[in-house]
């Protein structure tokens, strides 16, 4: 068995695949063993593993019988030639019209306990807007303006409480594990963004998943953060920021929480804060590509606090921070010198 095969594997790819098949009906422990070094080394294939491994459970669950056709024959003679002539045609319709509808009846359930494990439940944000929701288990997300959030629409039957973010979430998860010796499947919280993922139990972390930035803030409780690239793994304490530097980790301890949760008041609060990284930000909260008229500009720094509610409240802090005028041509943003 080897393992390199299967960052590219679908849920479709699983279900052909002879060891999966292996170790979905014989959970022998060696099997046990490879997948779960698998899915450790691919944390971003589980979605599709656990979805393969319902259905084709599904599929191995069902116990098919194959009656030859000529006995099929035989029976139907036999029950035609047990009824009342004058009864016979309409009790044999009848029957096979019970039989064929039972066969209907179990396809459709087949079809959609299949779209059931099968399919997710995805939540996203437009520029500039924010969201709340609960989790099936009672975790509580908010995710910032233009992000999205994904999770098995079969959340509580899968062997760990998994979601994917693209953007910027704030988790408060709850905690269901009641013995941390003995952890039951479903009691763990894993949440991956691009390039990292984040292992939990219960506790509050922020999780920004950015193109231009990927990093994790715990507000309370432990977490594992993992690299998707590196595989590297760092477990942090309250007040620490793990933020991924090409391909390893840059750990931040004692941190000031607030500006990395800020977001939550459409604030960006702001300490010796590069002016190119409040572009960065404007540009991920709101769709817009800003040019700047020097790129020395960027690396200014400011003290202080911005409003983040509207696109026309940060531009009017460029535009007089940096005393340029502003020019839009379409999505993009043009600072240019007075």
């Amino acid at each position: 068995m080897q393992a390199e095969k299967y960052p590219k594997y679908t849920a479709e790819d699983f279900l052909e695949d002879d060891d999966f098949i292996r170790y979905v009906k014989y959970q022998q422990a060696a099997d046990l063993q490879f997948w779960n070094d698998v899915l450790t080394q691919y944390p971003e294939k589980r979605i599709d593993f656990e979805k393969a491994k319902v259905q084709l459970g599904i599929i191995l669950s069902a116990e098919p019988i194959a009656i030859p056709a000529d006995l099929t024959d035989g029976l139907w003679n036999d029950i035609e030639t047990s009824i009342q002539k004058n009864k016979r045609r309409r009790n044999v319709m009848r029957l096979r019209n019970i039989w064929l509808s039972g066969v209907a009846a179990c396809l459709a359930c087949f079809a959609y306990g299949s779209w059931y494990f099968y399919s997710d439940i995805t939540i996203t944000t437009t520029y500039g807007e924010q969201k709340v929701l609960l989790l099936p288990d009672g975790s509580k997300v908010r995710l910032n303006a233009n992000s999205s959030i994904s999770y098995a629409r079969a959340f509580n039957w899968n062997k760990n409480r998994y979601v994917t973010i693209n953007g910027e979430a704030y988790f408060e998860v709850k905690h269901i594990n009641q013995n941390p010796s003995a952890i039951k499947n479903g009691e763990r919280f894993v949440a991956v963004g691009k390039k990292l993922s984040v292992e939990v139990l219960g506790t509050t972390f922020n999780l920004k998943s950015r193109p231009n930035i990927n990093q994790v803030t715990l507000v309370e409780g432990k977490v594992r953060v993992k690299s998707i690239v590196t595989g590297e793994e760092r477990i942090l304490k309250p007040g620490e920021l793990a933020k991924l530097a090409v391909n390893s980790f840059l750990i931040n301890e004692n941190v000031t929480i607030a500006p990395q949760l800020s977001w939550k008041d459409h604030k960006m609060l702001m300490t010796q804060t590069r002016i190119g990284d409040i572009i960065s930000e404007f540009e991920n909260l709101y769709g817009y590509k800003v040019v700047l008229p020097d790129s020395a500009m960027a690396n200014k720094r400011i003290d202080g606090t911005i409003s983040t509610a509207s696109e026309e409240s940060m531009l009017f802090v460029l535009k007089n921070i940096l005393n340029v005028n502003v020019r839009h041509e379409g999505k993009n943003i043009y600072l240019e010198k007075r």
